[in-house]
């Protein structure tokens, strides 16, 4: 049973972020991305889950999802969304990025363009939609 909605902000002009980090990843990442997604759906307060974080500071207003695989090197990975949710039980997935080792994410800025997502989502810019 779904207990959160998986939303996606999609730009003017029916581009969506999120939907394309995920088509640029490989198949074993986007499995992943699956399962966690699903876990979460189903799981009442995500603080008491190690697949997910909130931000702080620099980018308060966000949350991470994060997983990772074992590969011949770790790999994590950290799709961001909108932290609190805008609505009770619907989060809203702006961005995703990989984290390597030490620290630098790929793409850099993910994190400052899901901000900015998220200041154009409010400012009226674009649309939320489900993440199929």
């Amino acid at each position: 049973m779904s207990i959160w909605r998986i939303k996606a902000y999609w730009l003017p002009g029916d581009t969506c972020p999120i939907r394309d980090w995920y088509r640029n990843q490989d198949v074993p990442v986007q499995a992943e991305f699956d399962v966690v997604l699903e876990t979460l759906q189903a799981t009442v307060d995500w603080s008491d889950t190690s697949s997910f974080g909130v931000l702080k500071r620099d980018h308060k207003g966000l949350g991470e999802i994060r997983f990772s695989l074992e590969t011949p090197e770790k790999r994590r990975f950290r799709p961001v969304g909108i932290w609190p949710p805008i609505a009770e039980g619907e989060f809203v997935l702006l961005a995703g990025c990989e984290k390597r080792r030490n620290g630098v994410l790929i793409p850099g800025n993910a994190f400052t363009l899901a901000l900015e997502y998220k200041r154009r989502l409010a400012d009226g810019e674009g649309r939320i939609d489900d993440y199929v």
